[in-house]
């Protein structure tokens, strides 16, 4: 007797790997699973930003330029009709600071991409999360060390 198991690729991105869900820039940009319609989705709400794909072409991004998270966002899950695959990494009312604008030539049939980028020196993490388990294991060192000094 013999079994056949078949997989299919989920639109959770796990056949991909979790790696999809970490875009692939710290700068403000929003990014998809790479089903259905997102390439064409992702061509028509970035405006002139550069598309791009990662993480084995499980994933496909873009920044924020001309607009800001909340409008990318907006735009991506409703025009794909899949808000489960759409996610950001900054703010709602972020935008990019780097520019990777493409353009395209239609006299020739041919696209071209073209990417300038330029890096601020007063970037910060915003919204930085401390565990739970760091916390706890900071309270035992300090719980030990108190010990120590009593005994």
């Amino acid at each position: 007797m013999s079994t056949t198991s078949t997989t299919s690729a989920s639109t959770t991105g796990t056949a991909c790997g979790a790696r999809v869900w970490e875009i692939p820039t710290t700068d403000a940009a929003c990014a998809g699973i790479v089903t259905g319609n997102m390439t064409d989705v992702m061509d028509e709400c970035c405006k002139d930003a550069e598309v791009s794909k990662y993480e084995n072409n499980c994933g496909i991004y873009c920044l924020a330029q001309g607009q800001d998270i909340n409008e990318l966002q907006s735009c991506l899950s409703r025009k794909s009709g899949n808000y489960h695959d759409v996610f950001c990494n900054a703010a709602l009312n972020a935008t990019a600071t780097a520019t990777a604008t493409r353009s395209k030539s239609t006299s020739s049939g041919t696209s071209t991409h073209s990417s300038t980028t330029s890096t601020s020196t007063n970037a910060a993490i915003a919204n930085q999360q401390i565990s739970k388990s760091g916390l706890g294991l900071i309270g035992l060192l300090f719980s030990s060390a108190l010990m120590a000094v009593i005994a």
